[in-house]
């Protein structure tokens, strides 16, 4: 008995870690270099044509539903409780249910300005994989504060989150960006401070989507949610 524990031991610990390695793959084969995996978390980063500024990104597993960290994506008024450096944040603009345009700014430490940001999301449905899409980009709006309002205005030129259902309460989490702070801050700070982005990020979400006022976003439930091949 004990010799048939351990062989099932084993096994489920190849199971586990087949798609660890398999996820890991998907990434590098984008061209993105894995930097740590820890608590479940792995992250990576990449660099991008015409860009000194790399990319970052992570991935992992948090026992939440799609609509609950979706929630907590849009919720302004508890960003401080997980965002890191968070100053202030508002809706700038709603054009559509999918889509709106958000204004966010961050403390930094001195003698560095602060930063803010003005950028658009966009949520959609990927039907090959079943799997909900939050694209994020640096626009303009006139309705935005201006850039000389809080230090520097930065730029965002790519930033994406993948949500996929593995279960009622559990959900795969894809997170990357490429980011420009602007300014007059060298590269080499920018890459080292943007390195632990991803593992904040998501273990921030983690910790937020168990508040217990977290709710599922209304926009997920009424429109994002019946386009899904199987939603949960």
């Amino acid at each position: 008995m004990k010799a048939r524990r351990i062989a099932l031991a084993f096994v489920s610990l190849l199971l586990w870690q087949e798609p660890v390695r398999a996820g890991v793959r998907e990434w590098q084969n984008a061209g993105w270099e894995k930097i740590t995996s820890e608590e479940g978390i792995t992250t990576f980063r990449k660099s991008f044509p015409n860009s000194e500024v790399k990319g970052v990104g992570g991935e992992c597993i948090i026992n939440a539903s799609i609509g609950k960290i979706l929630w907590v994506l849009m919720d302004n008024e508890h960003k401080a409780d997980w965002v890191d450096k968070f100053k202030s944040t508002r809706t700038v603009d709603t054009p559509s249910d999918l889509s709106n345009i958000q204004y966010a700014a961050f403390k930094m430490p001195f003698p560095v300005a602060d930063r803010d940001f003005v950028y658009r999301y966009d949520f959609s449905v990927d039907q090959a994989t079943n799997a909900i899409i939050v694209a994020v980009k640096s626009v303009e709006h006139p309705k935005a504060p201006a850039s000389d309002t809080v230090g520097v205005r930065g730029e965002i030129l790519h930033g994406r989150y993948v949500l996929q259902a593995k279960g009622p309460n559990q959900t795969f989490v894809k997170a990357e960006y490429l980011a420009d702070p602007k300014g007059i801050l060298p590269t080499w700070v920018v890459n080292i401070v943007q390195k632990s982005w991803p593992f904040k990020t998501l273990a921030g979400l983690r910790r937020q989507v168990k508040k217990p006022f977290v709710k599922e976003w209304d926009i997920y439930t009424k429109t994002l949610k019946p386009k899904m091949k199987v939603a949960h």
